[in-house]
Order: structure tokens, then C-alpha cells, then sequence
């Protein structure tokens, strides 16, 4: 079995792929940026317009024309981040074999490298690294053991921010004109840039540097638009596939019928169905492909810009600004949102002829009518409803019912109450008065079934329907509400209102199900009744709203109203006191409310009255021992899940917090955990886990069997960072606070 490459080999192969030209393939010589914010070799870039036949520029991997300047290719704004990437190269070259590591630092002497200073950019044996930590003239400097840098490799070498020095008068650069956008030296004012306006760098580069990254706000959003449209699209395609299926099959069963006499003409028609198939599918295609370009185009600024940034000198930077927030500009521009929509529709259908026998050679025809999209959903929900007459509301017989609705129009649709969005549902005849209503929810969760009849609802209509999704399927984000900041612990009420606590701002919002915001509990402060830092939130069975407050060591406990009932607890170590206190669940079955202090590795217990029961826990690894606990649920039975953040594992406890079982250990794969920080249990004890370390939800029965896991690092729709919440609903709707995102994502 071949040996795994080092941390460190890995880290060198994956900053030479980023050295690497696309045209030559060789490491960059002079990288020069593109208006698309693609980076080449200058020589190859000349080579490519001294080839084209009028003398353009065009990106070979996006192919976007960049206006070349009066000095041509040399003219084009240099890629100076690139040459970071060398210097980390060739830092990791040496990590690579450390035992072969001298000091650079000693001038008489060879011994043996075991640190490397980002300052200094260099590695330094011990002697030296003692003199880091006593000399005044090291103060301040990072000193990483060699052993140590296993981590992230690449940010290994601190940028070298060197100001530019002026070509003309040959001194450092520390001025910026901005009449003409361009870096200058104190020279520079009085014989070239005389009346102009100027600024100091040091001075104002932070407003600078704040209006470049705040013109890729819009880039942020149409990248965010293109990773939308790739998904429709991708999914089109599967339907438009699946939808020619189904044609095809409506085909075969209609000329089964006719047998030889339609032979013939099957065989024409679906070649007609396979030819107009892929010429869609060729089509939607190509718009892929353009939808793709946009994609990398903004990826590409995105990346360059943060990066040339945060590598950057501040003249380096400011010497870029002018042409970068051209660029990006004229990027913005060129996006046009209509290319994102699917162009191509499921609207091919099999429309038989009225005469089969007599026009058997030309029977059928493939057709494109305008139907809306069908959503295809992982479960089918039947419900069934008497309509009876509004004048004769038990009539003698079913057939005057049967007769009284067959003249008016039945209609019924399914209305999710999370996103607002109605289904279709077909009404079919069961006979003796009763009609079946079949639909195929596009969501998961609370929804109503509204039934008309003649225009008018039906008795009882709205019908409340549960949708559940099944747990292979979850993890479909159906709604994102992004209103909370530094969103923490989330829970539902008996209405179906989502309850967040936004530990930063010290509040506690209530949104509707929908996502609209209702009330805040905002009494920010030390006093008694108002939060500091409100973390874990949970609600009782009379509907009110628990908080645990970590700023000011307290349990509070709210009506739904927002009226404050008792508050306990104050930073101590006692009984019922708190040292940093973060999570917090109401037992279903014994009403009791338990406290996770992370502070002290143990779990409070408070009866509903919020006075003090029990404790339990103690700092450790074994069996009912923690190692900083950070959150806690109940099951049905009244048994107590506790989330162990360091020991990555789940352990479980009667109500009264003797230990039962744990589950869970260290890992990314299937039934790992990493740094576990929130737990919920559904109503169908299935066991719902938010991982720091794998920024995810793995979801486990209450045996602690795993079923599936959702989720990952990154601010896209069905990713997170750092999932500080989780609540589900009757229906097995999924609400995950994404502390870093500042969002709440519903899934189903």
C-alpha cells in the first residue's frame, strides 16, 4: 500500500496546482489579471493576441474579451498575490523534509531547526526561539513548533506587504491621488500631480479597501443566482429526461392497440420524440455551459480580489483599486438574470388522432403545449372528504348528493404554511357521495387542504395536513430566514413560531412560520428579567420561552407574551448557579428543565417552578463524565441526551441523570462526530446532532443507530457554519440556526 503524503506534501502539491499556468502549464512568469479575473503568463497572453486576427484578447478558459491598454499586454494589471504563493512554495519545500531543517537565523553554527517564525519567514532552532520569547525586539512574533504546523499549511508565510517605490523619483510610494486613482511619492506632488487631491495610504486605506469589497456585493448575489440556476437546470434535465419517458410510454400503449396497422408510424414518432428530446437537452445544454461561464467569472473576482486584499500591501492594493472596481463593474453589467431561467420546458405530449384505423399512417402527433411544471415528490398523501349539500346538510339520500355535486365545480389545493406555495390535487369520484382528493406535496410540513365546492369552502375546510418527508430525503432547504444576527439556540412553539436566540445582539426574536418577524424579547442589560448573552431557548407545554442567558449566568423563563415569570441563577459555583451556561431543554415527561454548564462539565435540574432539583456530571471521559457539554434534548420516555463536545460523543441518562448509554466517536464519516454542539429528538425519537467540526446533522435513532447525515461548510443553500441549533417539528421539518451565516435554514 502506498504511503500517505505528509500534511505538508499535501499543502505543496495543492499551492503548485494554483502556480500553474492553464495555457503553458508551466509555473507563472509575470501573471497578468484578465478583465474575467483569470490569471495567465504574460508571454502567453502576447502569444494569444499575436495570434488572434485582430489582435483581441480573449480568455481561453471563459473566453471574456479584456480591452488591451496602450502598452498592450504589459500594461495589464499584475497579479501580485501570485507571487505570495511562490514564497509559501518554497517554505513548504523545506516543512517537506524537516529532519534536513537548519536555523536561518545562526551565522557560526548548523543546529537544527525546530520552529519556524511568520515573521521573520524564518526556521529557527532553539537557542533562537528562547531569544523570540525574551528579546523586546521579538515582541509580537508568531513561533510555531515544526511539529506543530500541521495545520493550515498555506497560511503558513505571512504576505510581504512591501510598498511600491516611485519609478520616477525612486522613494517609497505612500501617497494616493485621488483625481487620478494612482499611487505617489512626496515628489510626485510637485511636479506631476501639483492641485491635485491626495490622501495619506496608512491614513485612509480602510475606506478604500471597504469600497472595493463592497462593490462585490453584487457578484456575491449573481454567483449565489448561478449556483441556483445550475441546480434547476441540472434538474430540468433529469425531468425533461423522466417527462420523455413517460411520453414515450403513453406512445408504446396506444400503438400496442393497433397492433401492425400503427407499426410504421410508432417507429416514426419516436424517433420525432428522441429528435426533439436532444435537441432540448442539447439545448439546455449550451445554457448550462453560459450559466457555468457566469459561474467562474465571479468566482474567479471574488477570489482574486479577497485574496490580492488580504495578501496585498495597502499600496499594492490601492494600486489595483481603479482598474479592479472598473472591472467588476463592467462584470455586474454583463450579468443579465433572464439567462438563469431554464429555457427548455417538459412540454411535449402524445395528442392521439381521432380516426385510428382509417388514418393509421398518420396517426398521433408530438405536440408542445404550455402545462405547468409538476414537482416530483418523495411521498403521496391521500385524504378523503364528504361534500354534502349547504341545503340539505343530511340529506335522506346519498344519491340527491351525488346529484346536487356533479353540477358544480370541485376543486381543492394543498397550501404549505411555510413557504406560502398551493399544490395541484385532482378530485376523482369514489361513488356514494364521497370524491378522493390526491396530491403530491412539493414540501415538507404543516400544510391546509382547502376544498371548494361551487366556489364556496366545504364544512371544516381548511383541513389541517401533516406532510413528512421520509429521512433518506431530508435535507431539502425549503425556506432560509436571514433576519437573525449571530443566530444560537432555536425552538418552536405550540403555534408553529420559530423562536431564535441572537446571542450577539442579546435578544431573543420570534418569526412566523413563514419567516416574517412577530415580537423580540429585547431588554438588553445586567438587571434582573434582561439578557446579555442568550444562548440555549426552549418551550414548556404551556408555551413558554426559556432562555439561558451565559453573560449574566441566568435562567429566565418568558410567557409567550414576552412577560418575564422567575429568573434564577447568578456566576457561582453552587447549587443552582451557573458557570458559563449554554444549553437548555424542558422534559416533556416529568416537566422538569435541565441546564447544560459547560463551565463546570455537568447538567442542571430544575423543577418547572425553576426551583433546584439535582445535578449531574462530572469533568471527564468516562461514563456520565464530560468534557465541556454544550447542549441537551429528551426523548418521549423522559430519557436526557447530552451533546460531550471534546469527547465527540453523545451520552444518554434517565430523567433523574443516571447514565444509560452513549453513542458517537471522534471522525467524518457515517456515525461520527466532531465537536458536537446541538442535539434535538423529533417526536418519532429520532436523534438530530449539529457538528462544529463537520459543520453538518447527523441524524441517529435513539439506540444511536445513524440514518443520515446533511449539511456542510460553506454559506449555500443546505450548508453551514457552525449549526449552534437545532429544532424539528411534528412533521419532521428541520430548523438549524447558522450562527456564522446569520440565518436560519428550514429543511425538509
Amino acid at each position: 500500500m502506498a504511503e500517505r503524503p505528509s500534511a505538508a506534501q499535501e499543502a505543496l502539491s495543492k499551492v503548485e496546482d494554483q502556480l500553474s499556468c492553464l495555457v503553458c502549464l508551466e509555473p507563472y512568469t509575470n501573471p497578468r489579471l484578465l478583465s474575467c479575473f483569470h490569471v495567465y503568463c504574460q508571454h502567453c497572453l502576447e502569444d494569444i493576441v499575436a495570434h488572434n486576427r485582430q489582435g483581441q484578447l480573449e480568455c481561453p478558459k471563459c473566453r471574456r474579451p479584456t480591452p488591451l491598454p496602450p502598452t498592450g499586454v504589459s500594461g495589464l494589471q499584475a497579479a501580485f498575490n501570485v507571487h505570495h504563493l511562490f514564497d509559501i512554495q518554497e517554505t513548504l519545500k523545506k516543512v517537506k523534509e524537516p529532519q534536513k531543517l537548519a536555523c536561518e537565523k545562526c551565522v557560526k553554527t548548523t543546529r537544527k531547526a525546530t520552529s519556524f517564525c511568520r515573521q521573520c519567514t524564518k526556521f529557527i532552532c532553539e537557542k533562537c526561539t528562547d531569544m523570540h520569547k525574551e528579546w523586546e525586539e521579538f515582541e509580537g512574533h508568531e513561533v510555531v513548533t515544526i511539529k506543530k504546523i500541521e495545520g493550515d499549511l498555506i497560511r503558513l508565510v505571512s504576505p510581504k506587504k512591501t510598498s511600491p517605490r516611485c519609478p520616477k523619483h525612486d522613494d517609497n510610494m505612500r501617497l494616493y491621488c485621488e483625481t487620478c486613482g494612482e499611487l505617489i511619492c512626496r515628489d510626485c506632488i510637485v511636479h506631476i500631480h501639483k492641485d491635485h487631491k491626495y490622501c495619506v495610504i496608512a491614513d485612509t486605506f480602510e475606506s478604500h479597501k471597504k469600497e472595493i469589497l463592497d462593490s462585490l456585493g453584487p457578484v456575491e448575489k449573481q454567483l449565489e443566482a448561478t449556483d441556483t440556476a445550475l441546480v434547476n437546470l441540472d434538474g430540468r434535465h433529469a425531468e425533461i429526461v423522466e417527462h420523455g419517458g413517460k411520453v414515450a410510454t403513453n406512445i408504446h400503449s396506444k400503438f400496442d392497440e393497433l397492433h401492425q396497422a400503427l407499426y410504421a408510424r410508432e417507429g416514426e414518432l419516436m424517433a420525432e420524440l428522441e429528435s426533439h428530446t436532444q435537441q432540448q437537452l442539447k439545448s439546455l445544454s449550451a445554457q448550462r455551459e453560459e450559466v457555468e461561464i457566469l459561474q467562474t467569472q465571479r468566482s474567479s473576482c471574488l477570489h482574486f480580489v479577497r485574496e490580492s486584499i488580504r495578501t496585498g500591501s495597502p499600496g499594492d492594493v490601492l494600486k489595483m483599486k481603479q482598474g479592479v472596481v472598473k472591472q467588476v463593474r463592467e462584470l455586474v453589467d454583463t450579468f443579465y438574470p433572464n439567462t438563469l431561467e431554464p429555457r427548455e420546458t417538459t412540454n411535449t405530449c402524445f395528442v392521439p388522432s381521432a380516426q385510428l384505423v382509417k388514418d393509421c399512417k398518420k396517426y398521433g402527433a408530438l405536440c408542445c403545449v404550455n402545462i405547468p411544471q409538476k414537482a416530483i415528490a418523495d411521498q403521496k398523501v391521500t385524504a378523503y372528504c364528504r361534500f354534502l349539500s349547504a341545503k340539505n346538510s343530511t340529506p335522506p339520500e346519498l344519491w340527491a348528493v351525488k346529484a346536487w355535486v356533479r353540477h358544480l365545480r370541485r376543486e381543492a389545493k394543498l397550501i404549505s404554511k411555510i413557504i406560502d406555495k398551493a399544490t395541484k390535487c385532482v378530485v376523482k369520484e369514489r361513488g356514494k357521495g364521497e370524491y378522493e382528493i390526491s396530491y403530491q406535496p412539493t414540501v415538507g410540513g404543516a400544510s391546509e387542504l382547502i376544498v371548494r365546492v361551487g366556489g364556496e369552502e366545504v364544512a371544516g375546510s381548511p383541513f389541517p395536513v401533516a406532510v413528512k418527508t421520509p429521512i433518506d430525503k431530508l435535507g431539502t432547504v425549503i425556506k432560509t430566514i436571514n433576519d437573525p444576527k449571530s443566530p444560537y439556540g432555536v425552538a418552536l412553539n405550540l403555534a408553529g413560531e420559530i423562536i431564535v436566540a441572537e446571542q450577539v445582539a442579546g435578544i431573543v426574536s420570534i418569526f412566523s412560520p413563514t419567516g416574517d418577524k412577530l415580537r423580540t424579547l429585547d431588554t438588553r442589560g445586567t438587571a434582573v428579567g434582561e439578557m446579555k448573552n442568550p444562548r440555549g431557548v426552549s418551550v414548556d407545554g404551556d408555551d413558554n420561552i426559556l432562555v439561558v442567558d451565559a453573560g449574566n449566568s441566568r435562567l429566565l423563563k418568558f410567557s409567550r407574551g414576552g412577560d418575564l415569570i422567575p429568573a434564577v441563577g447568578s456566576h457561582d459555583d453552587g447549587a443552582g448557579q451557573f458557570n458559563n451556561p449554554i444549553g437548555v431543554c424542558v422534559n416533556s415527561v416529568n416537566g422538569k428543565v435541565y441546564v447544560v454548564e459547560y463551565g463546570a462539565d455537568c447538567v442542571h435540574i430544575f423543577n418547572s417552578d425553576l426551583t433546584f432539583s439535582s445535578q449531574f456530571g462530572s469533568k471527564g471521559s468516562g461514563n456520565g463524565q464530560f468534557s465541556l457539554p454544550w447542549d441537551v434534548a429528551s426523548d418521549r420516555s423522559g430519557c436526557v441526551y447530552v451533546v460531550d463536545y471534546y469527547n465527540c460523543r453523545v451520552q444518554v441518562f434517565t430523567p433523574d441523570g443516571g447514565y444509560l448509554k452513549q453513542f458517537g466517536k471522534r471522525g467524518s464519516g457515517n456515525g461520527e462526530l466532531t465537536y458536537p454542539v446541538s442535539i434535538c429528538v423529533d417526536s418519532d425519537d429520532l436523534v438530530y446532532v449539529g457538528e462544529l467540526g463537520n459543520d453538518r446533522v447527523s441524524v441517529f435513532t435513539c439506540e444511536g443507530v445513524f440514518l443520515k447525515s446533511f449539511g456542510s461548510k460553506g454559506s449555500g443553500p443546505g450548508q453551514f457554519d457552525c449549526p449552534f441549533g437545532i429544532a424539528v417539528d411534528q412533521c419532521g421539518v428541520v430548523y438549524v440556526s447558522d450562527y456564522r451565516n446569520n440565518r436560519v435554514q428550514i429543511l425538509s
